[in-house]
This record gives C-alpha cells, structure tokens and sequence, in this order.
C-alpha cells in the first residue's frame, strides 16, 4: 500500500509539474526556453531521438529538476544550463524505465567549481554519491569535460548516476525491470571474470568493487557502444535488456516501456 500512495505521488507531481510549467511558472517557462537549445548543442543521446521522445525526454528532465535541490560547493553560480546538463544525464541512463526514473532516494545535487575536498572520506574528490546525506557531488570541471568528449568513455555525470541508479535500487525504490535483469548482470559478470575477458576491455578502476564496474560498464554503454558490443556482446545485450535501451540504434533503441 506504501508503495502505492508513492507510486501517486510521483505521478501528480508529474501532471503537476507539466501543467503548471507550461502555463504559470516562469521559472519553468524560462528552462523549458534553455532546454532545447542547451540538449541540441551538448547531448548527442537526445539529437537520436525522434521527435516524441525529444518530447518526452524533455518533461523528464523538468520533473527531476523540480524534484532536486541543487546547490553550489563554492562561490560556482548554478545555472539553468547546468541544472539541464546535470538531469539529461540522469534521465538518459533511466529513459527505457517506465517508472522509477526519478532517482527518489537522491534529492540534493551539489556543484562545485573544481576539484574538492569530500567530508566523508576527507579526501579530494571529482564527484560522489552519498546514500547516507541522499547526496550527488559534482566537479563541474570534470562534468562538461564528459560532455564535450561524448566518445571516450570517461563521463564523471554517467558514472555518478549509475552509482544513484545501483544504490536507488537497492533502497526499496525498485524499478522491477532493473531488479530483475541485475541479476542476470552479476551472472554474467562472474561468468566473464572466470574466462578474463572483461579485464582487458574495461579500464583499472572498474574492478575496484561491482559498484564501480557497473558505473564505468554505463559510461562504456553510452559513449563506446559499437567497441562494447564487439568486445563484450554477451554483457552488452544485458545492459541493453537492464536499461530497456540499446544506443547503437536509432532512436537510442528504446524498447517499450
């Protein structure tokens, strides 16, 4: 029943955030304004798309925005265009979902200019996602260093999000789709950590723990599909089933949701 009225929620909010957008919030309006302009020039996911899933791609990304708080780490000015960059990211590793795409546990988006120093590992850090503070940090030197190199496999926003996604999913906010299929995830990840083939596709810091891997195996999905698939076909035709998307395809293959 809990899940339930969660489930209700999120869906008024939605119809809530569309009309309201559209009609009264000049807030709304003006990011509506930016957004087009902002996703044409630095996303190459949403040019795949066709033009209802441009559509629809776009109201997701209003929804998450007005249901994070973002603030700055340093004296960084957060701007409609990194609020928009920052949420395409996230959306763009959920699109394929039908629910659960708003990454419920997460509600505070933090920026800051450059490198910093995180409190929880009293270390210098480019990024983090904090299940504990529902927290993503980002660098916002190292974020559109990702953005403006779409094809090297290296996407500090991507990596990030895919820890939210794991972690939101592992939270009691399951999408049953991701849940089911990250069990075929671990398998075949076991299976191809016995024949070693997975250790010389992905780079060193992937094999750091299974969290990581699954980060740098959707930044790979994303930026490098062609080489992932030839390297890997068997993991990559999970990552399509697990994220119901496949972006080697037009349209970025969405499948139905």
């Amino acid at each position: 029943m809990f899940r339930l009225y969660i489930i209700l929620f999120f869906v008024f909010v939605r119809i809530f955030v569309a009309v309201y957008g559209r009609y009264f919030n000049p807030k709304l309006r003006r990011l509506r304004e930016c957004m087009h302009k902002t996703l044409h020039q630095h996303s190459p996911y949403y040019r795949n798309l066709n033009s209802k899933e441009q559509k629809h791609f776009e109201e997701r990304v209003l929804v998450f925005i007005s249901l994070k708080r973002f603030y700055r780490f340093d004296n960084l000015k957060v701007s409609d265009e990194m609020k928009i960059l920052i949420a395409s990211a996230a959306i763009q590793i959920s699109f394929g979902f039908s629910d659960g795409y708003e990454y419920e546990v997460f509600s505070n988006i933090a920026i800051s200019e450059k490198e910093y120093e995180s409190e929880q590992t009293k270390k210098m850090h480019y990024g983090e996602t904090n299940l504990g503070k529902s927290l993503i940090v980002f660098s916002w030197k190292r974020f559109m260093e990702g953005v403006k190199d779409p094809h090297d496999s290296v996407n500090l926003g991507l990596h990030e999000f895919a820890h939210a996604l794991f972690l939101n999913n592992v939270s009691g906010y399951s999408n049953r789709h991701f849940v089911q299929t990250a069990t075929q995830w671990h398998a075949t990840v076991a299976e191809l950590e016995q024949k070693q083939a997975i250790y010389d596709f992905f780079r060193s810091y992937a094999f750091s723990n299974r969290m990581e891997l699954f980060a740098v195996s959707v930044e790979y999905f994303f930026e490098i599909p062609q080489s992932f698939h030839t390297h890997l076909p068997q993991l990559y035709a999970v990552m399509c089933r697990m994220l119901n998307q496949n972006p080697m395809l037009p349209n970025n293959g969405i499948g139905k949701r």
